[in-house]
Order: C-alpha cells, then sequence, then structure tokens
C-alpha cells in the first residue's frame, strides 16, 4: 500500500559535483592499440578515418573512439581542380573546420605566432565518448614517423597546467589551449612540457575541450624531430589522414578523460514514528469477520511494517522516480526513518 507524505522545503537539497573518468571503450583512459574499418575507409576514407581500440573485424563490441581529418584551404591532397572529376574533400575538411572554431571572416588557422597556415589535422573524440568535454591537462599523445629519427616520438599534451585560462585568442569556442611537446608524468613524477613554437611553422596545434577536438599543424609535424609529410599536390588522392592514423598507430599511446559537471538532487524523506504503520498487505490481516477485516492480533497494539519502496511525485500525483531499497526498513510506533534519495543529472 503506498502513503503519502509532503515534501517541505528543507528536504530537498541540490549540489554540483566534477566528475572525470577514463574516455576511451571499457572505460580506461589510456590506449595503446588503434585500428580501422576497411569499410569505412574504402566509402569515405578520403574525408576522415575512424579509429577503434578493437579491430572492428574480430571484435562485434568494437566501437568508434575518435576520427582523424585533414583539410587543405585549397584542396591540395585530393582529387579535383577544375576541369577534373573530384569533390576537393580536403577543402571541404578546411573549410568546415575553419567555420566551426574561427570567427567570421577567417579564411586561415593561426598556430601560436604563425598565421594564413593553409593545411591542418583534426582529432575528434567520439561525442558519445566524450560526453560534456575532454579534461583540460589530462590528455597525452605520442606520435612517431617513419621520416623521423629512429624510435623518436613526440609526445603532446596541452598547456593548461601553465595557462589554466586558456589562451586570449578570439575563437567561436572558448577555452582555447596551445598543444605543446611534454608528458603528463616524465621520470621524476612531474608534469613537463616546451612550447616548441617556431618562427618558421607555428607551435603544434591548439586544443577545445567543448569540442573534443585538437588541432595539429602539418607544418610542425613535418619538422624534426618528427618529420611526418603531407602530400599537397593538387589533383592527388593522398590521404593524409592515413598518414597521422599511422603516426598514432605507431606512436602507441594516446592518454585522456572526460570531465562533467553532475548536479546532484537529494530528497530527504521522513517517516516519522506514528507514520506508515499500517498496510492493506494480506499477511497483515486475519481472517475478516462479518465482512470485516481484523489486525493480526500481535499487531494491533504495536503495528510493524516494512518499508520498501520509495516514490517521488509532483504536484499533479504523477510518479516520477521510484527508489528500490537495498533491504526493507523495519518501521513501527517506536521507529523513525529518514531516507535519502538521490537523483544525478
Amino acid at each position: 500500500m503506498a502513503f503519502y507524505s509532503e515534501l517541505a522545503d528543507a528536504d530537498k537539497v541540490t549540489g554540483t559535483a566534477i566528475v572525470t573518468s577514463g574516455i576511451w571503450q571499457d572505460g580506461v583512459s589510456n590506449i595503446t592499440t588503434f585500428f580501422t574499418s576497411s569499410t569505412q575507409y574504402t566509402n569515405t576514407g578520403d574525408y576522415s578515418v575512424d579509429v577503434y581500440r578493437y579491430d572492428p573485424q574480430t571484435n562485434a563490441s568494437a566501437s568508434v573512439q575518435f576520427g582523424v581529418a585533414y583539410g587543405h584551404v585549397g584542396g591540395s591532397g585530393s582529387l579535383g581542380t577544375r576541369g577534373a572529376t573530384g569533390d576537393r574533400t580536403t577543402a571541404a575538411v578546411y573549410g568546415q573546420i575553419n567555420n566551426m572554431i574561427n570567427p567570421p571572416n577567417t579564411t586561415r588557422f593561426t598556430f601560436g605566432g604563425k598565421s594564413n597556415v593553409d593545411q591542418v589535422y583534426a582529432i575528434v573524440i567520439n561525442r558519445a565518448r566524450m560526453r560534456e568535454k575532454l579534461q583540460p591537462g589530462s590528455w597525452e599523445l605520442h606520435l612517431h614517423s617513419a621520416g623521423g629519427a629512429g624510435s623518436t616520438k613526440v609526445k603532446l599534451i596541452d598547456d593548461y597546467s601553465s595557462l589554466p585560462g586558456g589562451t586570449t585568442n578570439q575563437r567561436n569556442f572558448a577555452p582555447e589551449y596551445n598543444v605543446v611537446s611534454g608528458t603528463l608524468v616524465n621520470s621524476a613524477g612531474v608534469k613537463t612540457e616546451a612550447a616548441d613554437e617556431s618562427s618558421t611553422t607555428g607551435t603544434y596545434g591548439t586544443f577545445y575541450p567543448s569540442l573534443g577536438i585538437i588541432l595539429l599543424n602539418p607544418k610542425r609535424l613535418q619538422a624534426a624531430p618528427l618529420l611526418m609529410s603531407s602530400a599537397t599536390a593538387s589533383n592527388t588522392d593522398s590521404r593524409n589522414d592515413r598518414s597521422l592514423y599511422n603516426a598514432i598507430k605507431s606512436g602507441s599511446y594516446f592518454q585522456a578523460k572526460r570531465q562533467e559537471q553532475i548536479t546532484s538532487r537529494h530528497y530527504f524523506i521522513r517517516a516519522d514514528a506514528g507514520q506508515f504503520n499500517s498496510t492493506t498487505n494480506e499477511t497483515y490481516y486475519t481472517q475478516s469477520i462479518a465482512g470485516t477485516r481484523l489486525v493480526i492480533p500481535g499487531l494491533r497494539t504495536d503495528p510493524k511494517t516494512f518499508i520498501t519502496t520509495v516514490g517521488l511525485y509532483n504536484d499533479s500525483n504523477e510518479l516520477l522516480a521510484v527508489a528500490k531499497l537495498s533491504k526493507p526498513i523495519l518501521k513501527s510506533k517506536s521507529r523513525a526513518a529518514l531516507i535519502k534519495v538521490k537523483l544525478d543529472f
């Protein structure tokens, strides 16, 4: 049987908390293996490459973790020019990313002190995995290129530790952080970073937590020590996005966490000593006499019930939420109960 008690304002408390967790499949914060789908690459690989933690060809549970794309303002590195068949996909990618991130009337990207950059790489975290945003200061990506020196890897992070508020650049999304070389934890157990900005090529890139997008500067990746080249010939299906994927796969390390602000509403349900001490459950009564049911003798002077469920209703008496207790709570005239119901949203 359901019994009702109106909640007072003092019985409703709201709070917020910042929660971080691993962003990749299975809830882990770092992955070291990377795979692509041959079907996706055949169909749309000239635009972007979807990256998996597990091989989608052999693991049915494999899901997309992030995507890799390459854009060039003039469409170089993709098929199509005037009079030639092709969609100039790299120009479409460049334009889409530019319109998303840069303010109106901006036609080129800027990385550090280097403006007018005509090409860009984008690592886009899967929205379902990212949820609210990618946590600044939590990600580290290793890149390795066949053009580099032996086993040399470039380790990239953002500059959140030295610039927690982000840059002062006016973008469509804030904050913006610089992508720098460094590691979250070095041999001494502390985070290190270096700006590594070149007057010729600019910085390694920029990072936008609310978008889950890491933009990398191909000009900087082409320089030492990575020496990762990007093909920019006209009317060629170069698929530079695959080049970045190969560098990620060979680097064998990508760490990241997501960050969410969780709002919690606490409802304190009070069952005073004189409340909720009866029920319509048949086990509470003996056989009726002359049509009147009688309470079991032992419960007539000392009634006892068990609370098993709490329902939350609105002012229209509509059930909005149900909370099941882990075990029944004994209720009697000598026992009061206070039950806290927590709703996260």
